[in-house]
C-alpha cells in the first residue's frame, strides 16, 4: 500500500502494477521494470516506487493526482476529490474514481457532488434526476430560511431511495407523509401496476 492512500503497488516478475482505485481490480496500470521493488517513498508531495536494478536504484514516480483522490475520499472531502478528478484526462482509472465518488456521495446524500459525478460519467438520466432533487432541496432550505436541510425533505428522501431501487423504502417515506398519491405515481412510472393498487 502507498502510505496514507488506498493505492496498491505490486510487482509481477518484470512489471510494476499500480491500482489507483482498489475497488476496481481490473483497472491496473502496468509498467515494465528491471529488478525488484524495494520501497515506496512519499516526500514533498511526490510518491515514488524505488526499484533495485542490481547495480543502480531507479525511482518511478506515481501519479500524485490519483493518489490525492484517495486521500480526499478518506478525509470525506468530496469537493476536493471532484477538483482532482476534473483535472485528469479521461482514462479508465479516472472513470473508476468518478464511479466510486458517485456512490459515496449518494450514500452520504451529497447530491450536488453526485450530480457532477454522473454528468462526468455521461449518465445524463441520473444527472438530470439529481438536478431535480437538488432543486427540491434548495427550495426547501429557502422556504425554511435555512432552518431545515433540503436533503431531509420527504421528496428528496423518497426519490433517493427510488434511485437506489429501494422502492419499498420510498413508498414508506411517501405513506409516512400522507402522500399515498405520490407513492402510487412512483409505481405507475415504474410500470408496476400491481404495486400501485
Amino acid at each position: 500500500w502507498v502510505p496514507e492512500s488506498d493505492v496498491v503497488v505490486a510487482q509481477n516478475r518484470n512489471s510494476l502494477c499500480i491500482w489507483y482505485s482498489i475497488d476496481t481490480p481490473d483497472r491496473v496500470s502496468v509498467f515494465p521494470i528491471r529488478g525488484d521493488v524495494e520501497d515506496i517513498e512519499r516526500v514533498d508531495g511526490r510518491t515514488e516506487v524505488v526499484v533495485n536494478e542490481g547495480v543502480n536504484t531507479v525511482s518511478y514516480a506515481l501519479d500524485e493526482g490519483l493518489i490525492e483522490f484517495g486521500t480526499a475520499i478518506e478525509d470525506g472531502d468530496y469537493e476536493r476529490a471532484v477538483n482532482f478528478l476534473e483535472k485528469l484526462d479521461p482514462t479508465a482509472e479516472a472513470e473508476a474514481m468518478w464511479k466510486k465518488l458517485s456512490s459515496l456521495s449518494l450514500r452520504d446524500r451529497q447530491l450536488r457532488i453526485a450530480e457532477r459525478c454522473f454528468a462526468a460519467l455521461g449518465d445524463v438520466a441520473k444527472a438530470r434526476f439529481l438536478r431535480k432533487m437538488n432543486r427540491v432541496a434548495d427550495q426547501t432550505e429557502e422556504d425554511s430560511d435555512g432552518r431545515h436541510r433540503g436533503v431531509d425533505h420527504y421528496q428528496v428522501k423518497a426519490r433517493l431511495a427510488a434511485l437506489n431501487k429501494s422502492f419499498k423504502t420510498a413508498e414508506g417515506v411517501y405513506v409516512e407523509q400522507g402522500r399515498v398519491d405520490e407513492a402510487i405515481e412512483m409505481y405507475q412510472l415504474l410500470h408496476q401496476w400491481d404495486k400501485a393498487i
